[in-house]
């Protein structure tokens, strides 16, 4: 066949002409640059008359070539311009088969431009200098047209370990790219591109014979072809172990499932179950799943748990304000709590910490973040003493009908000094019963409980307005105080 490469130097670097001119044939005349090239075979024209100068030479040449060799078969054009298409057409017009060789990029603009110039498509063959002449880039260029961008960069930037398998959608056969190593999220989204998947990309992982570890996806090995597979493994047990299979209930998160269970299974099926359910991804999540559970990890086996265990997980399950009605559970009784006038009956322990009586409380809802356990405490009759809460004896119950700094309280026990004296405020005088040197805060609850005073009223004024003198906190006649 005789062939004819036409190159726009200025715009195609020397390794792609030469990678061309190498694959039909002729690798034993090529040099790395423009130069010192054999003349029999290669011709340069250099271009220095102006814009475009290099397309016009290049429409030039293949007419001439044309016209001057009739028995021409072949032109390849190396370029990734387009103003030789006029060339193009004339060359068609000869039925010259026609290889244009760019970067691709611009192929979907050059097929629309040979549409209007009313070239047939099979009379140019347009390749991509990236892919074509190279085995392997080649056979990776039929996936193009269902890949994207971001699929082809990662194919073409991993060239060198570029690999092609089969694997199964169905009961098909699928060819693929593949890159040994390549991570899961590439493989998972190469596969979705493509429409592989059926099922989990797990499971499509294994039923092709291909292996998930650190986020990667490998070739197996000859022994983990030959050892059976997890799954494989997990059905023989069952079948072996049939008889002594039951349902059990394993709480993952919030959700709440039934799986098939042997009492002393191999901890490694259990996770691997945990796994497949995408329940638990590693061992140490497998064992927090079956603690949750109720279910025992021994000796690398996984057991329902003895009484003992189950006493021991609940206890260890509890907050610290459970734990201390676990742990006090013959001295529990129920009270009352008032609160914001409404009254809560809930379990209460004569002495618990105060702390632990605030976070019952707090859980219990009846008191907020802010409220103080201790007044809630007083409120309910409850006395606390040195950080804990008691029932009140009935001394304090006595005392808390009758505060010792009650007026009441007071004038019964100075019965024998009571005398009664005029108090006069805002213009009306008023009769009180007085004990001189009665404590100022007896007198001013006194003169409040009378309404004499109201609650902003100073109490040290209205007393020396009535001819009473304070000192120390207690309150005299002030006639006997100057005598």
């Amino acid at each position: 066949m005789i062939a004819h490469v036409f190159v726009d130097a200025e715009n195609i670097p020397p390794y792609v002409t030469f990678k061309v001119v190498a694959h039909f044939g002729k690798e034993e005349t090529l040099a790395h640059k423009y130069r010192n090239l054999d003349e029999t075979i290669y011709r340069i024209q250099n271009c220095f008359y102006g814009k475009n100068s290099a397309d016009t030479w290049l429409c030039l040449e293949m007419v001439r070539a044309i016209i001057d060799e009739p028995n021409l078969e072949l032109i390849i054009i190396i370029s990734s311009d387009k103003d030789f298409l006029p060339a193009i057409k004339f060359a068609v017009d000869f039925d010259k088969k026609i290889i244009f060789v760019s970067d691709g990029a611009s192929h979907r603009r050059l097929i629309e431009q040979l549409q209007r110039l009313q070239i047939p498509p099979a009379a140019i063959e347009l390749k991509d200098f990236h892919l074509s002449f190279d085995p392997q880039l080649e056979r990776l260029s039929k996936f193009f047209p269902k890949l994207t961008e971001g699929m082809r960069k990662f194919f073409m930037s991993n060239a060198d370990k570029l690999r092609f398998i089969f694997v199964k959608r169905g009961e098909d056969l699928i060819e693929i790219p593949f890159v040994d190593g390549m991570g899961s999220y590439y493989f998972g989204r190469l596969c979705r591109e493509l429409k592989l998947l059926e099922s989990r990309l797990k499971n499509f992982i294994e039923q092709n014979f291909l292996k998930l570890k650190y986020g990667r996806v490998y070739f197996m090995t000859e022994e983990e072809l030959v050892e059976p597979r997890p799954a494989e493994r997990l059905k023989e047990y069952f079948t072996e172990h049939a008889a002594d299979v039951r349902k059990i209930l394993l709480k993952h998160g919030e959700n709440v499932s039934d799986f098939d269970f042997v009492d002393g299974m191999p901890f490694e099926f259990f996770a691997y179950m945990l796994k497949e359910n995408n329940i638990a991804g590693d061992a140490m999540a497998a064992r927090k799943v079956a603690k949750k559970s109720l279910l025992a990890v021994r000796e690398d086996k996984v057991f329902l748990m003895t009484e003992d265990e189950l006493e021991q997980a609940y206890y260890n399950g509890l907050d610290e304000v459970d734990k201390y009605f676990y742990d006090h559970t013959a001295e529990v009784q129920q009270i009352f709590i008032k609160h914001n006038d409404k009254l809560s009956e809930v379990p209460f322990v004569n002495g618990m910490p105060l702390a632990i009586f605030g976070r019952h409380l707090r859980k219990e809802k009846i008191i907020g973040k802010g409220a103080s356990p201790f007044n809630t405490a007083a409120k309910s009759l409850l006395a606390v003493r040195d950080d804990k809460v008691f029932l009140m004896t009935e001394d304090e119950l006595e005392m808390l009908q009758e505060p010792p700094n009650s007026v009441g309280k007071y004038l019964d026990m100075n019965v024998a000094s009571v005398q009664t004296i005029n108090i006069k405020h805002s213009g009306r005088p008023f009769e009180v019963p007085f004990v001189d040197g009665m404590p100022l805060e007896i007198f001013h609850k006194l003169l409040l409980e009378r309404k004499i005073i109201g609650k902003s009223a100073s109490i040290t004024r209205v007393a020396l307005r009535n001819s009473l003198s304070v000192r120390d906190k207690k309150v005299f006649i002030q006639e006997e105080i100057e005598q």
